[in-house]
Order: C-alpha cells, then sequence, then structure tokens
C-alpha cells in the first residue's frame, strides 16, 4: 500500500478497488492483480520529471454514479498540482449513498476543498 499511495499514484485507484475483495477474490480479481502486476513490471524504468517553470496550484475533481455494484456508493477522486507536480491526490468510495449523479459531485467537491483548505495552510507554513 505505501507503494501504491506515496511512490506509484498511477496505480492508486486499480490497487483500491481490487483490494475491496481480498478477502473473496474471483477469477475477474485475480485477472485484475495480473495486470497490476505486469504494468508494474513494464514501467519500472519510466520516471516521472518536473521542470518548475508552473508553479501554480490546480485542482481537479471528478465523481461516479453508484460505481459500486455491491453497495452502490459512489466513487470521488481529485487531485491536486503545483506546477506538474502532484501534491495530493485521493480516489475513494464515498462515506454516503448518493441519491443523484448532482449530489454524487456536491459530495466529491466538499472533499475537494476541504483537502484545499489544508494544502493552502501547508503551502503558507512552506513560504515562512
Amino acid at each position: 500500500m505505501y507503494v501504491m499511495v506515496c511512490m506509484r499514484s498511477d496505480i492508486a485507484q486499480a490497487v483500491g478497488v481490487v483490494s475491496r475483495y481480498m478477502s473473496t477474490l474471483g477469477k475477474e480479481h485475480w485477472r485484475a492483480v495480473k495486470w497490476i502486476l505486469r504494468y508494474l513490471k513494464g514501467s519500472s524504468n519510466m520516471i516521472l520529471c518536473y521542470d518548475g517553470t508552473d508553479v501554480s496550484l490546480h485542482e481537479y475533481v471528478d465523481s461516479d454514479f453508484v460505481s459500486d455494484k455491491d453497495n452502490r456508493r459512489s466513487t470521488a477522486g481529485y487531485v491536486f498540482t503545483l506546477g506538474n507536480i502532484a501534491l495530493s491526490w485521493m480516489s475513494r468510495l464515498q462515506k454516503i449513498t448518493a441519491l443523484s449523479i448532482m449530489k454524487a459531485k456536491y459530495v466529491a467537491v466538499i472533499e475537494t476543498y476541504k483537502e484545499l483548505i489544508r494544502l493552502k495552510d501547508f503551502i503558507k507554513e512552506l513560504g515562512k
């Protein structure tokens, strides 16, 4: 999980979905795990390069509606970038069951702006 969260954010969503079924892995889950491992092997020699020319903070947020068929919850996600550097990201099931697409998106935006407040405080501390 450490590698997923801190080192390889590109696999975070896939590992998160597969980990929901750790106790009852089926054939399709094993295929997904093998796909993740093949992806890691094929991309192990790639690195991210940051040029540092753009230092503006951008946020991106999205959600889907009822992606988890087991408990009918939506998945929400966001990423904050400072220039080309991803500072913070999240992709997880929402804590509530949204009754509409708008409510799922509204909940995602609320979570995103909670993180934005934390990030702005963090960036302010860095500037001191």
